[in-house]
């Protein structure tokens, strides 16, 4: 039941979105705005909760009306970014360029101003490298690979309802 739920929420957000972007697009959009509802984040004093696209952005305008929702009572602040050093304030930090996902994976680790951030990235690669969520396509759906170590390591807490509908990979070996 609460994997139906989640993935309606998604779908939901998803088809309320407008723009000229593929469905994959729309559904990527729609799990980055339901991880600040399944993930607990620490309070802070920014008056904003920042998602941050690094480099290329897929989405186009697609993201854009995720910033008409709220977090914790914030409003919501889309960021495109080109080098992770701006990205010290930033909450939630996507990639979908393989050759930034090394540097996403370690800039974001030693970014001092604001340490608890969720890297999420392309391909089950980017959690193998020390991601902590990827997008992965599986029977052409779009599914999440969750490094629940690395998610653990960062101090932020995800809930039981998303790691039920990821592939969880906790380490050691790849599923």
């Amino acid at each position: 039941m609460r994997l139906f739920i989640f993935i309606l929420s998604s779908l939901f957000f998803s088809q309320s979105i407008a723009g000229e972007n593929s469905i994959e697009y729309k559904i990527k959009a729609g799990y980055l705005y339901n991880f600040t509802k399944f993930i607990t984040w620490p309070e802070n004093k920014l008056e904003t909760f920042n998602l941050c696209i690094l480099g290329k952005d897929p989405f186009g305008t697609i993201l854009n009306p995720i910033e008409k929702r709220l977090v914790k009572g914030k409003p919501i602040r889309l960021i495109r970014i080109q080098k992770i050093s701006e990205a010290r304030l930033c909450h939630i930090i996507y990639t979908a360029e393989p050759s930034q996902a090394g540097i996403l994976i370690s800039g974001a680790l030693t970014i001092d101003s604001f340490p608890l951030k969720l890297t999420v990235g392309e391909s089950k690669q980017f959690t193998y490298q020390g991601g902590m969520i990827s997008f992965f396509k599986r029977e052409g759906k779009i599914r999440l690979h969750i490094n629940l170590q690395r998610l653990r390591e960062s101090g932020l807490e995800v809930s039981a309802k998303l790691l039920e509908v990821a592939d969880v990979y906790v380490g050691g070996e790849h599923d």
